[in-house]
């Protein structure tokens, strides 16, 4: 298990050079389907909790120390969406994207040194 002493708030702060209280909003908006990307300022203004979930699961994200809570964080944002389904969510896609939160924490956290080890012994 790869553990780092920095969680993945601080990791998205230095590669992206800004300060941690802009990254819940620059996280949300890296992580949204294009089309939630456009729409979003709109629908933030006319409904300020209409992405409460997503800045929840970005908290959260941004709390994570290993891979194992990144995991864990992206399937429960999954479940929650077939939990409690919304028309907006799941047929639109104005939410986050888990694959694409995935693909932020590969980018952010070191390489799992056990897989690295595999690979060497393969080659």
């Amino acid at each position: 298990m790869n553990t780092s002493t920095r969680d993945l708030r601080s990791l998205f702060c230095e590669r992206f050079t800004c300060s941690p209280a802009e990254f819940e909003k620059r996280a949300f908006r890296k992580c949204l389907y294009l089309q939630a990307r456009i729409i979003a300022p709109l629908l933030c203004w006319l409904n300020p909790g209409c992405f409460e979930r997503d800045f929840l699961f970005i908290y959260y994200f941004g709390n994570s120390r290993n891979w194992p809570k990144v995991t864990a964080e992206v399937v429960a944002l999954h479940c929650q969406d077939r939990l409690h389904p919304r028309f907006a969510r799941n047929a639109l896609r104005l939410r986050i994207s888990g694959r694409k939160a995935n693909k932020l924490a590969v980018m952010l956290f070191p390489p799992n040194p056990s897989k690295a080890s595999a690979e060497e012994l393969r080659n």
